[in-house]
């Protein structure tokens, strides 16, 4: 059994290394990192001033972020790969993930296979709240929707007598979500993310984790959480709402950005789409102001 506390005791040390430079993709954060250890052991590195988080699985080892630190060195990345695969015999496996746009530069096409990931959806945060105009007009009638047919409704913050009705929530809409997708690749994601949202409501509070829950007469009909990665934005990580009241994952979606604990954000990311069409067409509905990009290598050749 891993042991979560000493995970746990990495966090400042994360941060530190985090604060001295721009975060701008959502897996910049320890919270990203402790959400995954139930499928990667993760090593944490300082080589030439440079943060370097492995993370070991039974296929290999990879970076998952770019070194982190004041000074971007690419003979780290050099050392790093030596580190993934000390005997120099490198595979696919051993890459470096989380790579955002400003910092490909870095890893030339002569010496460096790049693949581009699914973006980020960044949006307005006061525009979440307002739902103005044509262009969401069907996300405030959800919104209506769900706050005329839903009697004595609260939203909450989440306290732990909650996490059983949250993960109660997550089974039902999972089995609905699987049952209406056959795509295998898109099932196991439930099942994984599953295991993600446990361990992160479990550690709720030491993570810093803000999680409010959706209740009516009692009974949890929905959940969600996010986190600050930086001074200005703030993501939201997970969204599970009940498939059969309407309108609740839009409520439940405006009423997280108005929350007062996130007044001092200007901008929401939501994460990738996953490369799923129906989870890409959700989050266009919200008219995102933009879009980060997000890049993973493998080495083609090593510097002498």
């Amino acid at each position: 059994m891993k042991n979560d506390q000493t995970l746990l005791n990495q966090k400042s040390l994360v941060d530190s290394f985090l604060s001295q430079g721009p975060r701008p993709l959502a897996s910049f954060s320890f919270i990203n990192v402790f959400a995954w250890t139930d499928f990667f052991d993760f090593e944490f590195n300082v080589i030439n001033g440079s943060l370097c988080i492995f993370a070991h699985h039974d296929s290999g080892c990879f970076l998952y972020l770019p070194p982190l630190g004041k000074r971007f060195d690419p003979s780290t990345i050099e050392l790093a790969f030596k580190h993934m695969a000390p005997e120099g015999k490198l595979s696919a496996v051993n890459r470096i993930e989380n790579i955002p746009g400003n910092l490909l530069s870095a890893f030339g096409p002569s010496s460096y296979n790049q693949y581009r990931k699914p973006a980020e959806y960044l949006y307005r945060k006061e525009e979440l709240i307002a739902l103005q105009g044509n262009a969401y007009k069907s996300k405030r009638h959800d919104c209506n929707i769900f706050m005329t047919q839903v009697k004595d409704y609260s939203f909450e913050t989440y306290k732990d007598a909650d996490f059983d009705g949250c993960m109660a929530l997550f089974d039902v809409w999972a089995a609905d979500r699987a049952k209406n997708n056959t795509n295998e690749i898109y099932r196991a994601m439930l099942q994984e993310n599953r295991l993600v949202h446990a361990r992160l409501l479990r550690w709720w509070q030491p993570l810093g984790i803000v999680a409010k829950v959706l209740k009516t007469q009692g009974k949890i009909i929905g959940y969600t959480f996010g986190f600050p990665i930086d001074e200005t934005t703030c993501c939201v990580y997970a969204e599970i709402a009940d498939l059969n009241i309407p309108g609740t994952a839009a409520y439940l979606f405006k009423s997280f950005c108005a929350e007062s604990q996130l007044k001092d954000y200007s901008w929401i990311n939501t994460m990738d789409d996953f490369a799923m069409p129906n989870v890409a067409r959700a989050k266009e509905a919200y008219h995102p102001a933009a879009l980060t990009p997000s890049y993973s290598v493998t080495i083609k050749k090593r510097t002498s």
